[in-house]
């Protein structure tokens, strides 16, 4: 009797321990038509809270991130992001220890039991196995150093990645091989740990800041090391197989694999073809970039290879990766080209990025919050976007330097609901999520607009009673939406290409102007003039129902083949639809540029502008006439043929149409000679074509949503697509509310006074 008493009792402590720490298992898959995490076969929500990596704010259990874990995890918020670097376990040759880890688990689950923790696992080269492979190490322009780092007191790891830091080449095979061996040993020795159960994804990270951009970007180009060099020269055998081959691609006849040299900056600043390069002419350029992004995005997919083979059931790979909008323009130089690359590995779970920076202020009240990527695109996929979202609220105090700040106090406590509230529902409205990345632990500040705030220790960014409960209730409402079907709220779509930026000027201090504009500021303006709109990759196009898009604006479309018109003609321009073409139109197909290609692409007829610096945009609207300057813009098109409603929008000179469109049977074709920026011309430009809700606030919409942000608040109209009109009555100052889109009801209201 006493044995089977014995068993019994051995039994329920091990129930209670496995209650009290369950072995998680997670997985992102389809449900309810959006990308979902299930963690134990169950869906949640993709809310995440993060602390950073910043001395201060890192170690979980500490005093003041164990208070802001604790915060969140009352606020119905289970989901939590830690950092970890090789460095930190990989301490010396042959010293290896796990034990770091557990403690951040641990420090997580004292003060959230039921806390299921994501690792963001920096990579890194360590600063000692650097010092013995010092050929491993990234090398930067010729004549420029790398500048070592003078560590004067605790610092971040990453303190100096922004400037010329001394790491690991990501074309180092040693480094991959290496630091692939220590992520396999990690995986299978933490997986069998207890505080391994709580584990349930591994966001693995490199690069500049862990984002993956090449060591040097913005400023410099990359990378010059050995180790890339040989890759390089992998790489061409492997495309090109033959000599012969690569001798006709680069137009030299002296050209050999084993000769071929990373291209030099004043190499990749010569574009034959005005902004674009000359297939025919800068190939080895062409070439080299595409190298370097291949790279990059296999270098992400062997580590998440390596975690999901080596962990002993389901676990969530993920990485910083996708970065399209707000990218400074240098896309080629140290941006994430290989979006495709990625999406269509099975290695691979999540992307993510912080929110857009520029231009406007996409955190102040009344801008829209931009997501970094092209997320219908990673939807299609399958894939989840997380956004990151590491803005800080502004810091203000009811008593401010022994006098009474009410009034400041309260209209900055309802600005940032209203912006927290805007930043949460705006990527849910995508069918995505988002994690709160919390530099405040850490002591740092990096709002440019806080109080003076002399009454305040170091905090958490959201460690505010009612930026809790605001957080509180939407974790309530995300749980809410997670079983309703996800379907676009937008009938305007714009298609971007990645490929093209091989392409493209990209060198400082003249990067391609067009790029620019159309990439960051069309985006803005369409949000401006009050419509719902999608963003999706070129290659994206045969995975995509169309029948919710009455206008596609092409926005950078510049590089097409055959087998993408076929796609554009076939399922795009259909249904009456309006096609807006921007600019160039595959004016490269990869193997040359032909302004008859713009023809083709388009069906309309073009002529080459003379070329002039600075060149002048003119458009009329409103009875007035306003015009924009560029800068010197080669090569540039205007259309022949007009259209009256457009007859607004000219050149200089002897004023040729900048905007034409020819009308067919099932479509309407139009072209832009630069791309629209303005929000009024794009109202003019779609007002018989999209659905306009608003005319002068940000409006986000899906999932049978309808969120409106605005600055002023007052009274509101909302025009919902099925003709009804919603007023609303808001209190005067910034306010979010989220309405359902049939019936204009709100579903989630502003805070009250």
């Amino acid at each position: 009797m006493l044995k089977y008493l014995s068993a019994a009792l051995l039994f329920l402590v091990f129930a209670a321990k496995t209650t009290a720490q369950p072995l998680h298992a997670a997985e992102v898959k389809p449900y309810q038509n959006k990308p979902t995490i299930l963690l134990d076969g169950k869906p949640e929500a993709p809310i995440f809270y993060a602390l950073t990596d910043v001395p201060g704010g890192r170690w979980s259990w500490e005093e003041i991130p164990q208070r802001n874990l604790r915060n969140f995890c009352e606020a119905g918020i289970r989901l939590f992001q830690l950092d970890i670097f090789l460095e930190q376990l990989w301490t010396a040759p042959g010293k290896f220890s796990v034990e770091l880890a557990q403690r951040q688990i641990r420090g997580a689950l004292e003060a959230c039991p039921n806390a299921a923790v994501v690792f963001r696992f920096h990579l890194n080269a360590p600063g000692w196995w650097l010092s013995q492979h010092p050929a491993e190490q990234v090398a930067y322009e010729p004549g420029t150093p790398a500048q070592p780092f003078d560590l004067l007191n605790l610092s971040r790891i990453v303190q100096d990645d922004s400037r010329l830091p001394v790491r690991n080449s990501l074309a180092s095979e040693k480094w991959r091989t290496e630091a692939g061996e220590m992520l396999r040993r990690f995986c299978r020795e933490f997986s069998k740990t207890k505080e391994g159960n709580a584990l349930i994804g591994i966001h693995v990270a490199c690069g500049v800041y862990g984002e993956w951009h090449q060591w040097g970007f913005i400023e410099h180009e990359a990378d010059f090391s050995q180790p890339m060099r040989a890759h390089f020269q992998w790489w061409l055998r492997e495309k090109y197989g033959d000599e012969q081959a690569l001798q006709k691609s680069w137009n030299d006849p002296a050209a050999s694999f084993a000769s071929s040299e990373i291209p030099t900056p004043a190499e990749r600043a010569v574009t034959s073809g005005g902004i674009f390069r000359d297939p025919q002419k800068d190939q080895k350029v062409i070439d080299y970039y595409r190298c370097q992004h291949e790279l990059v995005a296999d270098d992400i997919l062997h580590f998440c290879q390596i975690v999901k083979e080596n962990w002993r059931r389901p676990i969530l790979t993920g990485a910083f990766y996708g970065y399209f909008f707000s990218m400074f323009n240098r896309q080629a130089a140290g941006g994430h080209l290989e979006l495709q690359r990625v999406l269509r590995s099975k290695w691979i779970d999540y992307l993510s990025g912080p929110q857009v920076y520029y231009p406007d202020d996409g955190y102040d009240p009344g801008e829209p919050y931009r997501s970094r990527s092209l997320v219908r695109s990673i939807q299609l996929h399958g894939k989840l976007w997380l956004d990151e979202y590491d803005q800080q609220p502004r810091r203000t105090f009811p008593v401010l330097n022994g006098r009474d700040n009410s009034e400041n106090y309260r209209r900055n406590l309802q600005e940032n609901i209203a912006a927290i509230r805007r930043n949460v529902l705006s990527p849910l409205t995508k069918g995505a999520g988002l994690w709160f990345y919390d530099f405040g632990p850490g002591g740092m500040n990096l709002s440019r607009k806080n109080e003076h705030d002399i009454q305040s220790g170091t905090i958490g960014y959201w460690d505010n009673p009612a930026y809790l409960a605001e957080i509180k209730a939407l974790k309530t409402f995300a749980d809410s939406l997670l079983h309703k079907p996800w379907r676009t709220g937008a009938d305007v779509l714009v298609v971007y290409d990645t490929e093209v930026f091989y392409h493209l000027k990209s060198t400082l201090p003249d990067s391609c102007p067009i790029s620019s504009q159309v990439v960051d500021w069309l985006p803005l303006a369409l949000f401006y003039a009050g419509v719902s709109f999608d963003a999706v990759h070129l290659d994206d196009l045969n995975l995509l129902d169309f029948s919710p898009y009455r206008a596609v604006i092409f926005a950078n479309t510049w590089l097409l083949d055959e087998a993408e018109k076929r796609v554009i003609w076939q399922k795009v321009a259909t249904g009456g639809r309006k096609l807006f073409w921007m600019y160039a139109p595959g004016y490269s197909d990869g193997k040359q540029l032909r302004r008859e290609a713009l023809n083709e692409a388009t069906g309309q007829d073009f002529e080459l502008v003379a070329a002039s610096e600075p060149q002048v945009f003119y458009w009329h609207l409103d009875s007035l006439s306003r015009h924009t300057t560029w800068g010197f813009v080669y090569p540039l098109f205007s259309v022949l043929t007009r259209w009256q409603d457009y007859s607004w929008f000219e050149l200089e000179g002897e004023r040729p149409s900048a905007f034409g469109c020819r009308q067919e049977e099932n479509y309407t074709s139009c072209f832009a000679s630069v791309p629209p920026i303005e929000p009024r011309l794009w109202r003019a430009i779609l007002i018989r074509t999209a659905h306009f809700f608003t005319s002068k606030d940000v409006i986000y919409a899906g999932g049978g949503l309808l969120v409106l942000h605005t600055k002023t608040g007052g009274r509101r109209k909302v025009y919902l697509k099925n003709g009804k009109v919603v007023e609303l009555d808001l209190p005067p100052g910034a306010a979010t509310v989220a309405m359902d889109a049939e019936t204009g009801a709100l579903i989630f209201d502003n805070p009250k006074k």
